[in-house]
């Protein structure tokens, strides 16, 4: 997804929605710091916001998926579409997170997770294509091991996950 094409995506939204606030989560949040990724095969695979809107309800989230998500009309025109989250999504994020993130530039009201916050949970998840996306922004140099050491350990993990996390840094930090 390219910078450009995350904007259409966000405003979309907004008309619909009538949401106070947009917060940009996932792969995609990465453009409002990094806009220059757009145009790299790090997030050539990426064709969907993850947005968390405020204030938000069942009945906006249900038309919003059938108006902008991944079996809509608007995905078929654009292809790319939006993934409207529960604001539970919350509980999966480095505490503190809502202090680091990073205006969208354009907007008032939109807003994307800080690159290290992303990069936390992408760790955390541990799938094959989140770990790779960390490994590309550090070998970019976009973020380090250093502060990405230090928001995982903020992070408040079951002993299974901090196994999981622990070996899944490990892997990436071993370069």
């Amino acid at each position: 997804m390219r910078l450009p094409a995350l904007k259409h995506l966000v405003e979309s939204v907004r008309a619909l929605g009538q949401s106070r606030k947009v917060i940009v989560l996932g792969s995609a949040s990465l453009l409002a710091s990094f806009p220059e990724l757009g145009e790299m095969e790090l997030l050539e695979s990426t064709y969907d916001g993850d947005l968390l809107l405020e204030p938000i309800n069942k009945e906006i989230a249900g038309y919003l998926v059938e108006a902008v998500g991944q079996g809509s009309l608007f995905r078929a025109e654009h292809g790319y579409h939006a993934d409207i989250l529960h604001p539970t999504i919350v509980e999966s994020l480095p505490p503190g997170w809502e202090e680091r993130l990073v205006a969208m530039e354009g907007f008032e009201d939109v807003f994307a997770l800080d690159p290290y916050d992303l990069s936390a949970v992408k760790v955390v998840v541990g799938r094959e294509k989140d770990l790779a996306l960390v490994r590309g922004l550090l070998e970019l140099g976009k973020i380090t091991a250093e502060i990405l050491r230090e928001r995982l350990y903020a992070m408040p993990l079951g002993e299974k996950e901090m196994f999981r996390t622990g070996r899944n840094f490990s892997g990436l930090t071993a370069l």
